[in-house]
């Protein structure tokens, strides 16, 4: 179950920073369809439900795994990214030690994991007891509704239009609406029902549910709420005169209810944002192509950025190049044909562009002797690489452009944030993240080869 939680909560921190891009995009396409605005919530939706995602150089993910699943039975460090995140917590959490028994430590995140996600399980558990109890509320109010046309009713203790049902959705509205509120009210709901809303909102609340310790989760949902809001208003008066669309907006101001608590259902015709959806339906235009195009033009380009992750895989004909580079790179003079060469390379994340690739790498080379059944490290490097090559043909040809590492002493953190993008810096000062993993790999092949020998 800890390992489970600590999945959620890495696709939650992803989540999260596409929530502030969606947040951004929302102010650039301001003028595009809303219907657009509300695509971009289910690119977070995505990142919330789906624990896996292809790897591209296009993504813009600051990283994929912020903590490590394993750090229930490991030391824990956070990797988010950007490094004056994970140089703040990192000191922190590594640090603190906490004694269970006489002599004997353990560090404080792993001791607590256990209880934050039982502590999760508890805020699932509250939160879909809310739910189900309101809707049963609901229900019980309009359980004496009065049809009044097709799947339209009326109830003396409906306060507000709302659309509730998943298979068969139905419109309910309070006795006192007027006929000519009730024309707009209705042509709302009834836009609800075509764009699906009675389904996609409780499904954000279900996802809100999962993620419900992350506080931009809870922003994301109020806002796609909102979105939900101006895209069924904006389906509603699209055909519409300026007359009716007053008409509208007085409908508004008139059913309006200071509505503060935040609810998976239903949608309802003046929930959120009166004052702003008064404005867009007054304010409302044709969306011109260029714009509509404009549009869809960005939402695929943000679906290709945040809905992979930073592409850490090569090809097998471009790994065995840069295994070839790395020996050659780091191969020592002083070494003898009886010593047996082995290095390993952990991929960060890999540039490509039209006419070369740029892979950015963890690389450990060791040179190991064997003496009486004896083995020994004669000589080792663990270095952050930055390796830029060019496909010269199409059967695995490559030339090498260029090979960087850092250079020692007090050079070598400048070197490295020269080197390496800002998002990546952090993975190429934290030796320790790689180097036990790739030391087994070294030892365990020179045990092979010598066994063979």
């Amino acid at each position: 179950m800890t390992e489970f939680f600590l999945n959620v909560v890495n696709m939650s921190i992803s989540a999260g920073w596409i929530v502030l891009a969606v947040m951004l995009l929302r102010l650039l396409l301001k003028k595009a369809p809303k219907r657009i605005t509300v695509l971009l919530w289910g690119i977070v939706a995505m990142r919330l439900v789906c624990p896996f995602a292809v790897e591209s150089a296009l993504s813009l993910i600051p990283s994929a795994q912020t903590i490590n699943p394993e750090a229930a039975l490991n030391p824990p460090v956070i990797n988010s990214g950007v490094p004056i995140i994970d140089n703040s917590v990192n000191s922190v959490i590594g640090d603190t030690t906490i004694s269970v028994q006489p002599e004997k430590d353990i560090n404080l995140f792993r001791f607590m994991m256990p209880y934050l996600a039982g502590l999760w399980l508890a805020g699932i558990a509250v939160l879909l007891i809310y739910t189900a109890v309101s809707f049963m509320r609901i229900k019980r109010k309009v359980g004496t509704a009065v049809l009044l046309r097709d799947n339209i009713f009326q109830s003396e203790k409906v306060v507000s239009p709302f659309v509730l049902g998943i298979i068969k959705p139905k419109i309910y509205l309070p006795f006192d609406i007027d006929e000519r509120n009730a024309r707009q009210v209705i042509a709302h709901e009834q836009a609800h029902i075509r764009r699906r809303d009675h389904w996609w909102k409780p499904l954000g609340f279900l996802i809100l549910t999962l993620h419900w310790f992350n506080p931009l989760v809870w922003l994301g949902f109020v806002l796609f709420c909102r979105d939900i809001e101006f895209a069924c208003d904006e389906n509603a008066v699209k055909d519409l005169s300026a007359d009716s669309r007053a008409d509208y907006s007085q409908a508004l101001l008139a059913l309006s209810v200071n509505r503060r608590r935040i609810t998976a259902c239903p949608p309802a015709f003046v929930e959120v944002g009166v004052k702003e959806r008064v404005k867009s339906v007054l304010n409302y235009k044709k969306p011109a192509f260029a714009m509509i195009a404009a549009a869809i033009v960005v939402f695929a380009a943000a679906s290709a950025c945040f809905l992979t992750n930073p592409q850490t895989s090569l090809s097998q004909d471009l790994s065995l190049f840069l295994d070839g580079q790395i020996y050659e790179h780091h191969y020592s003079e002083g070494n003898t044909d009886k010593n047996f060469v082995v290095a390993n390379h952990e991929v960060l994340c890999v540039n490509k562009t039209l006419n070369k690739t740029t892979v950015y790498l963890w690389v450990l080379y060791t040179e190991y002797s064997s003496e009486n059944g004896t083995i020994k490290l004669e000589a080792a490097a663990h270095t952050p690489t930055v390796i830029t090559v060019k496909r010269t043909g199409k059967h695995g040809h490559y030339k090498l452009l260029e090979y960087r590492v850092p250079r020692d002493g007090s050079y070598y953190a400048d070197d490295v944030a020269e080197m390496f993008p800002w998002h990546l810096r952090y993975k190429a000062l934290n030796s320790q993240k790689y180097i036990e993993k790739q030391s087994k790999f070294c030892e365990n092949a020179a045990k092979e080869y010598f066994a063979l020998e």
